[in-house]
C-alpha cells in the first residue's frame, strides 16, 4: 500500500523553504543523524529558483538532521525551488562516517510564512514606518493618544494586513493616503484620508512589496 505524505519524500532529503523579503531559507532534512562538525562547501549545491540557478551563499546546521541552506537576492516569493546535491563528499555524512549520496533535482516545498499579531499605540505624531514584518493583524490602541499612519516597512509581496481599532475613545485612528513620505505607501479606495473616531472597526490592505493597497471595499461607500 502507498502511503501518502504531506510533502515530497526523496531517499536523500526532503527539502524545504521560507521565502524572508530579499533571500530564500532552505531547510534539507535527512534521514539520519548527520556528522555536525563538517558541512560541504557552497558550490556542492546546485539551487534552481523559477528556473534560474541561484548560488548558496550560506550554510548551518540547525540539528543533527537538518541544514540551513541560504539564497540571498530573492525579492519576489519563487512559483518553483529545485535543490540538486552534487556530491559524494567527505564533509557530507553521517554519524558513523558513511558519506551522503548524490542526488538529482529535487523540488522544495514552501513552508506557510509564520503571522502574528501586533498592538500599536504610538502616537500622537504622524509615523511612516511601521513595521509589519510577517504580521497579518494590526491591533490600534487609541485610548492614550491619536494614531496617525503614513506608510509601513516590513510588508512582502502577496501579504495581507488587517487593521483593527480596539477602543471607541475620541482620540484618531488615521491612514494616509499615498503619503509622500511614507516607506511602504498606503493606497486608500478613495483617494484620501480615513479617519476612524469615537468608533470602532479598520481596514483590510494587501501588499505587493512595494506599497499597500485598500480592498476594503470593491467601491466606496
Amino acid at each position: 500500500m502507498t502511503i501518502r505524505t504531506a510533502r515530497p519524500y526523496a531517499a536523500k532529503a526532503i527539502i524545504e523553504h521560507h521565502f524572508d523579503v530579499d533571500h530564500l531559507d532552505i531547510y534539507v532534512t535527512f534521514r539520519f543523524a548527520m556528522d555536525e562538525e563538517v558541512k560541504p562547501e557552497h558550490a556542492f549545491w546546485v539551487c534552481e529558483v523559477d528556473e534560474v540557478v541561484k548560488a548558496v551563499t550560506a550554510s548551518a546546521w540547525q540539528d543533527a538532521y537538518t541544514l540551513l541552506l541560504t539564497v540571498a537576492d530573492i525579492v519576489v516569493l519563487p512559483e518553483i525551488v529545485t535543490l540538486e546535491y552534487e556530491g559524494p563528499d567527505a564533509t557530507l555524512r553521517i554519524t558513523w562516517g558513511k558519506q551522503w549520496e548524490p542526488w538529482g533535482s529535487i523540488v522544495s516545498i514552501e513552508i506557510p510564512p509564520v503571522r502574528t499579531t501586533r498592538t500599536f499605540s504610538t502616537g500622537p505624531a504622524q509615523q511612516n514606518d511601521v513595521d509589519v514584518s510577517n504580521v497579518n493583524v494590526l491591533f490600534l490602541d487609541c485610548s492614550g493618544n491619536d494614531v496617525v499612519i503614513g506608510g509601513f516597512v516590513g510588508g512582502v509581496n502577496g501579504q495581507v494586513l488587517h487593521i483593527c481599532r480596539l477602543c471607541a475613545t475620541a482620540n484618531d485612528a488615521k491612514l494616509m493616503h499615498n503619503f509622500a513620505n511614507g516607506n511602504q505607501r498606503i493606497l486608500l479606495h478613495k483617494g484620501l484620508d480615513e479617519t476612524l473616531t469615537g468608533e470602532y472597526g479598520g481596514w483590510c490592505l494587501a501588499c505587493n512589496g512595494t506599497n499597500w493597497y485598500d480592498m476594503s471595499h470593491a467601491k466606496h461607500v
